[in-house]
């Protein structure tokens, strides 16, 4: 037993795994590439989640969340701690509908949020291939579409917040700010007003770059979403969907409770599955 397994055990109420056969189970995902982890962590809630970050500062060991590892092009592997969220951190813990959301853990797949929200008629909208094992989580770090994505939006239309872990150790909440509590967030020390900072310095100074060059496409996967600090001109700025499908970046880790919102393809709130078949068509 290493260093790195021994001070996980002592802290970690979920499983702790450095056997053999869970390191190569670990080591692959759906895509071509194999590398076998240091160790894999499935964490029981929110504080294990933060002792193994601990751990794994202290020891200088890199961390990787991991849902349901459907990724084609190796996300979730890597020479590094794995945190597998989906094993119990999988769970819907809150349902508004009236206001149309639902606060989750990230190891939550898909068809299951569905399953749950299906009798009182909402959906969650992006409808991955792997939807019976994807999870919000992974959909987020990737920002998944689906076959009805056309229509009915990305993952980055859906989230409302994110609770996260900085790198600093900080449990933060992005979510929408206006441009006040922008400023008062930057004001802050640690990691979470070097954030608030950095994008403040991002957007005055190369806005208009980001106005004339970024990639039109309606779906990319290359990092944070820079074109939503322009998006919201003066007006409030929604944080999560600056970070989803930041999934190469460190910037990544869910131990919290993500809130998604399902939206049609004009990105108002999906009131009712019969919304569906009434849906005008693609967005232009």
């Amino acid at each position: 037993m290493n260093d790195l397994e021994r001070e996980l055990r002592r802290v970690v109420r979920g499983s702790v795994r450095f056997d053999p056969a869970s390191l190569l189970l670990y080591s692959t995902d759906a895509s071509m590439y194999q590398v076998e982890p240091l160790g894999v962590v499935t964490p029981r809630d929110p504080d294990d989640v933060i002792a193994a970050f601990d751990v794994a500062r202290r020891q200088q060991v890199a961390l990787l969340p991991r849902g349901g590892g459907t990724s084609l092009t190796g996300q979730t592997v890597n020479r590094a701690l794995v945190l597998d969220f989906s094993q119990h951190m999988n769970g819907v813990v809150e349902v508004n509908a009236e206001e149309l959301w639902a606060r989750v853990q990230p190891g939550l797949v898909q068809d299951e949020l569905n399953a749950h929200v299906r009798p009182i008629g909402l959906l969650f909208g992006p409808d991955t291939s792997t939807s019976n094992r994807a999870t919000l989580g992974g959909m987020i770090g990737n920002n998944s579409g689906g076959s009805h994505s056309i229509a009915y939006g990305l993952t980055v239309e859906h989230v409302l917040e994110l609770d996260a872990l900085l790198a600093d150790g900080t449990r933060v909440r992005f979510g929408t700010v206006t441009p006040a509590e922008f400023e008062a967030k930057a004001r802050r020390d640690g990691a979470e007003g070097r954030i608030y900072r950095e994008l403040a310095a991002i957007r005055a100074e190369y806005a208009e770059e980001i106005r004339k060059r970024y990639p039109k496409h309606w779906r990319r996967v290359a990092g944070y979403n820079l074109n939503e600090l322009v998006k919201a001109g003066d007006g409030p700025l929604n944080m999560a969907r600056v970070l989803v499908g930041a999934g190469r970046h460190p910037l990544r880790e869910y131990p919290g409770r993500p809130r998604v919102l399902a939206v049609d393809s004009r990105n108002r709130p999906l009131r009712r599955r019969a919304d569906r078949q009434a849906d005008p068509g693609p967005r232009a």
